[in-house]
């Protein structure tokens, strides 16, 4: 019912073509939702002018499912908190789902609050990496103490780790 009633503000919003009035969170939601639903051009529309040109995540970051709580507004500049859940990350399992928390940052413009999605995502990549780390630390550990004996399998869990951390961090 939640997202029947998006998709009716969604539609609401396109016909008025405007992000003037929107609240940060509003925002944020329009954004994360284009975003999971690969909508490039309609996620175009909730950032700032000069992000529009760089407005893809990471290829390998797939979007499950996101969740926004509260917002901070000072001035011109706001954050709401976000948790993003994304999937894919560990193998190429679908099952895999790594929990995300950190900030969609936001700008107020002439155009109404907008996402600063460079900043967004340096958050949201270096959150990610931690908890690529973490999972896979874990994971690592796990293999550890259940008495892994072959050193080949200790190097594949490390060339997977790496792999992913070059995937979550840089390689746009």
């Amino acid at each position: 019912m939640i997202r029947i009633f998006s998709l009716f503000l969604i539609a609401l919003f396109f016909t008025n073509c405007s992000t003037k009035h929107l609240s940060p969170v509003n925002v944020s939601d329009y954004f994360w939702m284009a975003q999971q639903e690969q909508k490039l051009d309609d996620a175009k529309k909730f950032v700032k002018q000069e992000d529009q040109n760089n407005i893809a995540l990471q290829k390998n970051i797939k979007i499950k499912r996101f969740e926004l709580a509260q917002v901070e507004e000072n001035g011109d500049y706001a954050k709401v908190a976000t948790k993003i859940y994304l999937q894919g990350l560990l193998s190429n399992e679908r099952k895999d789902e790594i929990e995300v928390d950190f900030d969609t940052m936001l700008d107020k413009t002439e155009d109404g609050w907008k996402v600063n999605l460079a900043e967004t995502k340096k958050v949201l990549y270096i959150e990610t990496a931690k908890k690529l780390g973490t999972n896979l630390g874990a994971g690592i550990l796990s293999k550890i103490k259940e008495g892994l004996g072959n050193i080949k399998d200790l190097q594949s869990i490390f060339a997977e780790m790496i792999d992913s951390l070059n995937k979550s961090i840089g390689k746009q």
